[in-house]
């Protein structure tokens, strides 16, 4: 039952987040033209044109969630929440970064940026619907492949992270128990 509920919301999520960025580009080519981003903000590094999302906004959503479901196949019932909550949070990081930049606050979105390496001390923010959401949150400022080339070096810094220092960490200051060894008799 909750295997068929995650197929028909990453059908759902996947064709609503298609139409909604093929709406966008459609918007931005009648009106001002749709927009190229330099990498890095830097006008020397080249452009990177925003009409890319309108194939890797569906292809991101479909491949994301489908990992994100694999990996919550045995969370139980409460893996559709989970991966909500995740792509919620994702959302509003990535929105937040993009309100920061677009208001003129560049030191403010690079302090959120270089957060997230704390917080994955603690937070698994390296999971596919946080990072689905994040690039979603920043494509409408950034357009789809800047947000997904440094959301994935992001993910992959963040997995390292998590993983190897940050459930160590927790261990060891008590906040995490691990599995409970059967006692032999």
């Amino acid at each position: 039952m909750a295997d068929h509920r995650f197929k028909q919301l990453r059908i759902g999520l996947t064709v609503a987040f298609s139409l909604a960025i093929w709406g966008l580009l459609a918007w931005r080519h009648v009106h001002d033209g749709v927009p190229a981003h330099h990498l890095l903000h830097n006008p020397a590094l080249p452009r990177v044109s925003d009409w890319f999302g309108a194939v890797l906004i569906p292809l991101l959503t479909w491949c994301l969630l489908g990992l994100s479901r694999r990996r919550k196949e045995d969370a139980g019932s409460q893996s559709l929440q989970l991966a909500l909550v995740g792509l919620l949070a994702g959302l509003a990081y990535g929105a937040a970064m993009s309100v920061s930049f677009f208001s003129g606050h560049e030191q403010i979105t690079g302090y959120l940026f270089f957060g997230l390496l704390p917080l994955a001390l603690f937070l698994p923010v390296y999971r596919p619907e946080c990072l689905l959401g994040f690039i979603l949150g920043m494509s409408v400022v950034f357009g789809a492949v800047l947000p997904t080339l440094f959301g994935s070096i992001m993910a992959l810094a963040t997995f390292v992270i998590h993983r190897f220092i940050g459930l160590p960490l927790q261990g060891l200051i008590g906040l995490r128990v691990g599995p409970k060894l059967k006692a032999t008799e």
